[in-house]
């Protein structure tokens, strides 16, 4: 293969994986929902309550629901964090050096993008 194939398979290449990496950059943002936002646990049962049309009755009683299961689903994080960190310390065990500098660089743009669709624990009550 001559030089000046490989040059624009290199190109042709790089624009490709461009696109590749745009779109998916595009919809892991953006998804099939559009742009998220952030929004409080007060908004989300607003307009839960707002959209089924609960009564008064009828959003306190699932108000003490969601607190009764917020513990247990406090619980089933905690778990699934921990297991996403030990999967991700079994990963680096398998790269190089150079490769484990661009995992970290991984690691915290996903924990940013959790961080922006997640509250962070001391805020959540």
């Amino acid at each position: 293969m001559s030089p000046k194939t490989k040059t624009v398979l290199l190109i042709l290449l790089s624009f490709g994986l461009g696109i590749f990496a745009g779109g998916f950059y595009c919809y892991s943002v953006y998804g099939s929902r559009g742009p998220q936002t952030h929004r409080s646990q007060a908004d989300f049962r607003k307009a839960f309550a707002e959209r089924v049309q609960l009564d008064a009755h009828q959003n306190g009683q699932v108000d003490s629901l969601v607190e009764i299961y917020r513990e247990r689903m406090n619980v089933h994080r905690q778990t699934i964090l921990s297991i996403r960190d030990t999967l991700r310390v079994e990963i680096r065990k398998l790269l190089s050096p150079a490769q484990n500098k661009l995992y970290d660089d991984y690691i915290r743009e996903m924990d940013e993008r959790e961080g922006r669709t997640r509250q962070p624990e001391n805020q959540k009550k």
